[in-house]
């Protein structure tokens, strides 16, 4: 049976200097998993504007399902200047009072997250008091939390981030906001262990993490396995949507109770695939998946 997962959050434009792509981490996320044989739907906002007619059309492209995307009349649709450094990493501009901020509850979207096998969250979402309030109320429907933290300076609050993490149940984070949380948390030694033993600590709904490292590889931490797998050596295109891929990746194999340790080679290879494309969302096969594989070494 085909596993039912809702996600949350913004949807937008990415302007990439190779041209405007369909973006927004859940977004990404839904198109992978649905691309894994996992049945997503995108919970979010556009705004009644051109912009908006054209990203429902986009999201449509992309086979994903967008009747739970609302359509404001009064914000407009979210856009994100994107610039990529020399190594395909970007920075992003994000514009602020846009249709995303303000995703209204709805109590048919309420009762297709009670029936879902899991509940995945961007803590961007987080920037606006009024999706926060929806997301809170969201979150009580829920049987399985997913939180993908993607902490874009200025837009959250420390604070408001450990109230959220309160309701998770896996934790996807990268190393660099591995350590911004365990010093938020207190750990005295800001090493990985320690960062990551002092989540599980704080928040003992949290069963599971799932680290990304760029090319130092990925891993995954619980308080009953631990696995680590290495990176592929590959030419960057860029990373936006990497981190996405990798969720997707390892949450369709998961939530299929597949061993953990093939969940996250799966995830890091799907990533790695992403990164050597253009955006977030490059069209491909699983036959395209393991043509890859097989012309890639790891990282040793």
């Amino acid at each position: 049976m085909n596993k039912n997962v809702v996600c949350y959050g913004e949807v937008l434009w990415d302007l990439l200097p190779q041209g405007a792509r369909v973006g927004g981490a859940p977004l990404n996320v839904c198109y992978h998993l649905n691309k894994q044989g996992v049945n997503s739907k995108i919970i979010s906002q556009v705004g009644n504007d051109v912009l908006g007619n054209d990203l429902l059309q986009a999201i449509k492209d992309l086979e994903i399902d967008p009747v739970f995307c609302a359509v404001s009349s009064e914000y407009p649709t979210s856009r994100v200047d994107v610039e990529l450094d020399d190594a395909g990493k970007p920075t992003y501009t994000i514009v602020e009072n846009v249709a995303w901020d303000y995703i209204p509850f709805d109590n048919t979207v309420a009762a297709e997250i009670s029936n879902s096998d899991a509940f995945i969250f961007g803590s961007l979402v987080l920037r606006n008091p009024i999706s926060m309030q929806t997301l809170r109320s969201y979150l009580n429907y829920s049987n399985y939390v997913v939180m993908d933290v993607n902490l874009r300076a200025p837009f959250y609050d420390v604070d408001i981030l450990k109230e959220f993490l309160s309701y998770v149940d896996c934790l996807k984070i990268n190393d660099d906001e591995l350590l911004l949380l365990g010093k938020w948390l207190g750990a005295l030694d800001l090493t990985e262990s320690n960062c990551l033993t002092a989540i599980l600590n704080a928040y003992p709904k949290i069963k599971e993490i799932i680290l990304t490292k760029g090319a130092n590889g990925s891993l995954y931490y619980s308080n009953g396995e631990h696995f680590i797998v290495s990176a592929y050596a590959i030419d960057v295109q860029d990373t936006v949507g990497a981190g996405d891929a990798f969720l997707a990746g390892f949450l369709a194999h998961k939530l299929n109770d597949e061993a953990i340790e093939f969940a996250l080679e799966f995830a890091t290879l799907l990533s790695a695939f992403v990164a050597s494309k253009d955006g977030a969302c490059p069209l491909y096969t699983y036959l395209d998946l393991i043509n890859f594989k097989n012309q890639h070494r790891k990282v040793l």
